[in-house]
């Protein structure tokens, strides 16, 4: 879709159809495309197996071996669909942020594993997963927790990508 106007018609076309031939399409689009399935399974999981596939797929990044590599698109597919699978406002902030501070340690793997994708990793760490961070922290009651996982993950910026979380005033 190359404009909101295309979205829209789609989207009105779409809403339009029977519950069980959209249920049909997805599945087809999940078995096609592993996006698509961690999509559908983050859609169907509960909060406490939404955090447990988050911490597989930050797992399956940064548990990588020698002659098993995922690419860099892999990557950026298994990083942007983990952060839609943590909601700030029915995750307990103080796990937020330790889920945060896990999706971040993926960064190196991130830009490691390609050149072509260091704009989109640039964005997806300095903008999705910020605006993300932030939102558990200002959520979190426990501010000194907060600022010292906001220490922690400045202090350690060799892709600079975590410099937009110093402007989060905690």
């Amino acid at each position: 879709m190359e404009t909101v106007a295309e979205y829209n018609r789609i989207k009105e076309q779409l809403m339009k159809r029977e519950q069980g031939v959209l249920v049909d399409a997805l599945l087809t689009l999940a078995l096609e495309s592993p996006s698509a399935l961690m999509m559908v399974k983050g859609l169907i999981s509960s909060s406490e197996e939404r955090v447990a596939l988050f911490r597989r797929n930050i797992e399956r990044i940064t548990g990588q071996s020698r002659g098993n590599y995922l690419s860099g698109n892999q990557i950026f597919d298994i990083l942007r669909r983990s952060l839609d699978l943590l909601d700030p406002e029915h995750l307990d902030p103080k796990l937020g942020l330790e889920l945060m501070e896990a999706f971040y340690s993926a960064d190196s793997w991130a830009f490691e594993s390609t050149n072509t994708l260091d704009f989109d990793f640039e964005c997806l760490f300095s903008d999705d997963a910020c605006s993300l961070f932030s939102e558990f922290a200002v959520r979190c009651p426990d501010i000194e927790y907060a600022r010292e996982v906001q220490k922690r993950l400045l202090a350690v910026d060799g892709y600079g990508v975590r410099g937009t979380l110093e402007e989060i005033a905690l």
